[in-house]
């Protein structure tokens, strides 16, 4: 079977560097081992020695197939990420999104710059009053975070890129 390429822009707040690290790490697992799709995904780690990052950011942002986008109060706190990265995927004629909750936001207080339109992805289960951000659960409930939102993101290709 002939594999589709896919290629996604993560974005995440560098304050979250380490939980954002492991989750891709995880989700790194997940989309190598992928039967209808050949993932390739883009971070800020490929943004090559002396080049413009902005240039290489936004370059890259128009190049891949849609973003997912770490959320967390430092990234809704991120000036360049509200200005640069995510009008991109607000307006869905442009690129599609995939946002996760990377980190605990409380929807009612924090100001989503325009994500509340979005249904952002968390971790629900029998064992939570309330959904999960990935930082706030176990190893294992981590695994299963990043396995679940892998055949969500699978599944939406599949249906809407025949």
């Amino acid at each position: 079977m002939n594999k589709r390429d896919v290629s996604f822009f993560v974005s995440y707040a560098k304050a979250n560097k380490e939980s954002a690290g492991q989750f891709l790490g995880h989700f790194r697992e997940q989309v190598g081992a992928a039967k209808r799709f050949s993932y390739s995904i883009w971070s800020d780690h490929d943004i090559a020695i002396g080049a413009d990052w902005h240039k290489s950011i936004q370059h890259a942002i128009r190049k891949t197939d849609f973003g997912l986008l770490l959320v967390s109060p430092a990234f809704l706190n991120s000036e360049y990420i509200g200005n640069n990265e995510l009008p991109h995927y607000l307006d869905m004629r442009r690129k599609n999104c995939f946002p996760v909750m990377l980190a605990k936001v409380d929807l009612a207080r924090h100001d989503l710059k325009g994500l509340q339109e979005r249904q952002i992805f968390r971790l629900d289960s029998k064992d939570f009053d309330q959904p999960r951000a990935f930082t706030e659960t176990k190893r294992h409930r981590r695994i299963q975070f990043v396995e679940e939102l892998f055949a969500k993101v699978d599944d939406w290709l599949y249906e809407n890129h025949r």
